[in-house]
């Protein structure tokens, strides 16, 4: 068979092509293998290099690792250093804790007793002061108790001590009575508007100690200008106790005006030398300065035995005080409480001696209206018991004193003396006067409850009259027996 040429070309085309492909087949195949093997060999070395590089990062690894493990050994060891110091910082705090809140237990159990403490003190303060305020109660009405019974027996006392002496009157028309069988005792007072209240308080003390039966006419004498309102202040004694008082008041004008008077001892010092002719009808009368407070009933008093006496008085501590009108060894009364017989006097018509005397020695009455009583009825006047107007001396040793210096035939007996001082009877405020300022005398307090007593306590610490009282001065007074121009 034949075959066409085409057809060899086309095999030798093929088989040229096929020789090509095939060498370039065993080209690609050794060009393969060959980067196979080079890829074999690559890959060995990248095997090499990977086991190296795995090696290598095996210890990085292994290295990184322990480094790793290390960190975090560091980091719990950290950790648990932390977790240590945290439950150390959480048991101290807790310590803490529970220490405050013991404290603060503590505390409030403390205040809770002391709390307690408080209220059981408080409630022990007020079971004390309850059982002290029912004990001073109690003491209070003891004492009340007490004093209305000392009252009692004192107003007993004074109400038998009365009979008893009205019962040895043996000439009862020398005094008056009422209809209901008193006995009427006159008394006397002069005051202006500078002494109203030191006057009220003595007139208190007066008619607080009346007996039973006895019945005060008191005088009191004014000047003028004399006002209403203290009209009524002295009128409120009589309001208090009209069984045992009635005030008279004699308005004096202007009369002794123009004889010596001072701040303290005014004009109606010498009132009294008007008592014989004011009042005619009166046989006797007692004569009290405005400081003066009366302890007793004056029964005893306005019934004394007076001899031959016109005036009776407390003894003066200047025995010398009238040797410059040329007596000598006399008898010297202090004015401040008297007992006059009227009567006397009147008989005597001393009223008219006493005016030529005063006119005639005008400028030297030097104790005013004592001095005229002392010089003029010189023969005719004599000392009262000391209970009547005894001074209120700041010490016993003062007393004694003023004792001394009487005349020897005059002198006081010393136990009847002290018997005085101690338990006067109408006690005389010479020096100082409760009303004064800083100083207090002897009985002060029994002064001011007569002021409480008054009603007007407020007007008599705020209105009486406020000197001052120095502690040298009175001293000089009752030691030294010197005495200021005043006096």
């Amino acid at each position: 068979m034949r075959y066409p040429l085409p057809f060899f070309l086309l095999a030798l085309i093929f088989s040229i092509s096929g020789v090509m492909i095939s060498l370039m087949n065993n080209d690609i195949i050794a060009d393969n293998t060959n980067n196979y093997v080079k890829q074999i060999n690559n890959t060995n070395d990248n095997e090499k290099n990977i086991n190296d590089k795995l090696k290598e990062n095996k210890e990085k690894f292994k290295k990184s690792e322990e480094e790793r493990r290390k960190k975090i050994q560091d980091e719990i060891k950290n950790i648990l250093s932390e977790d240590d110091d945290n439950k150390e910082d959480k048991e101290k705090k807790k310590k803490e804790e529970e220490k405050k809140k013991k404290e603060e237990e503590e505390k409030r159990r403390r205040e809770e007793e002391e709390k307690k403490k408080k209220e059981e003190e408080k409630k022990k303060k007020e079971e004390e002061k309850k059982k002290k305020e029912e004990e001073k109660k109690k003491k209070e009405e003891e004492k009340k108790k007490k004093e209305k019974d000392s009252n009692n027996k004192k107003e007993n006392d004074r109400n038998n001590k009365q009979e008893e002496i009205l019962s040895k009157i043996q000439d009862k028309s020398i005094y008056k009575f009422t209809e209901d069988g008193k006995i009427r005792i006159a008394c006397a007072y002069a005051l202006d508007n500078t002494y109203v209240y030191p006057t009220l308080v003595a007139m208190t003390s007066l008619t607080e100690n009346a007996a039973k039966k006895t019945f005060y006419d008191i005088y009191v004498m004014i000047g003028t200008g004399f006002t209403d309102e203290n009209r009524k202040v002295i009128l409120s004694v009589q309001e208090k106790h009209p069984e045992h008082c009635e005030i008279h008041f004699i308005d004096m004008a202007n009369k002794f005006s123009t004889f010596e008077s001072n701040k303290k001892i005014t004009t109606p010092t010498y009132y009294r030398l008007e008592l014989p002719n004011l009042l005619p009808n009166v046989n006797r009368i007692i004569w009290m300065d405005g400081d003066t407070a009366v302890f007793e009933d004056l029964t005893e008093l306005i019934t004394l035995d007076m001899k031959h006496y016109y005036i009776m008085g407390f003894l003066d501590s200047l025995p010398n005080a009238i040797e410059r009108f040329g007596v000598k060894d006399a008898t010297v009364l202090c004015a401040g409480v008297l007992l006059f017989d009227l009567d006397a006097l009147r008989k005597n018509h001393m009223q008219e001696k006493f005016y030529e005397f005063m006119n005639a020695n005008k400028g030297k009455l030097n104790q005013h209206d004592q001095t005229v009583i002392n010089v003029v009825c010189q023969n005719n006047i004599g000392p009262l018991p000391p209970k009547y107007g005894i001074w209120c001396f700041e010490a016993e040793i003062y007393a004694l004193k003023h004792n001394e210096r009487q005349r020897a035939w005059l002198k006081y007996d010393k136990k009847e003396f002290l018997d005085a001082y101690y338990h006067p009877a109408i006690l005389h405020y010479v020096w100082p006067k409760p009303f004064w300022k800083r100083q207090r005398p002897v009985f002060n307090k029994e002064w001011w409850e007569y002021a409480k007593i008054s009603g007007y306590y407020n007007e008599v610490y705020n209105k009486s009259p406020k000197w001052i009282s120095n502690r040298l001065l009175t001293e000089l007074i009752y030691e030294k027996n010197i005495y200021p121009y005043f006096y």
